[in-house]
């Protein structure tokens, strides 16, 4: 499963299916379009280097939205600043977050139902497989605990916090251990195996 279909799964509400953005500036759609720039990463589809992403070469995927975020930033030869590509992915694939529901209501981890029965109402994606959001729980869980994370780990507890979705996964002594890490996150030594200088370009560009 996708970072960003793991974020979307933590940010709605299990039984109506709406998000639940807890922080007024947040914008689902950018933080869907930045856990997708770190979907590319993890899987070597993208280089990130001095502020700049740049998509290393288009690949085979059976990741419908991996391959539309391809297209959308291939283009640009000498590269995008990390908000560029943002901003270019909501743009070009608007509603992004929406899309990923979708993908995951296909694949029977989703319910779709509508607001009243006019067929242009808006949709709602209600949670059917509590599994996967018992594992997106988890790996916030891994993230906020373990001495060493890995990027996807990371980076979704990143993008949970800026969405004000942590504390509703994490409580206790895992949430107060997540807050301490993302507090110091700009201050460890940088990894580029794991991404870390992408995540926080993308913390600092998100963060109001």
């Amino acid at each position: 499963m996708l970072i960003a279909e793991q974020l979307m799964l933590l940010c709605i509400d299990p039984v109506s299916g709406k998000f639940e953005v807890s922080r007024s500036h947040a914008d689902i759609d950018e933080l869907a379009a930045a856990a997708i720039i770190l979907d590319l990463y993890e899987q070597c589809r993208l280089r990130y280097q001095g502020g700049h992403i740049v998509i290393e070469a288009l690949l085979p995927t059976t990741q419908p939205q991996l391959a539309a975020a391809e297209q959308v930033l291939v283009g640009q030869v000498n590269g995008l600043t990390v908000i560029a590509a943002i901003e270019l992915l909501v743009a070009r694939l608007d509603p992004i977050s929406t899309h990923l529901l979708e993908s995951l209501f296909r694949r029977d981890v989703l319910h779709q139902v509508r607001e009243s029965w006019w067929p242009w109402s808006r949709k709602h994606f209600p949670l059917r497989s509590i599994q996967a959001r018992n594992e997106a729980s988890a790996k916030l869980q891994v993230a906020a605990t373990s001495r060493t994370n890995t990027l996807r780990e990371l980076g979704l507890l990143i993008l949970t916090d800026l969405a004000g979705m942590m504390a509703e996964s994490l409580s206790g002594n895992a949430h107060e251990a997540a807050a301490q890490k993302l507090l110091h996150l700009p201050d460890q030594a940088m990894d580029d195996r794991n991404g870390h200088e992408l995540l926080v370009h993308i913390r600092q560009y998100l963060t109001p």
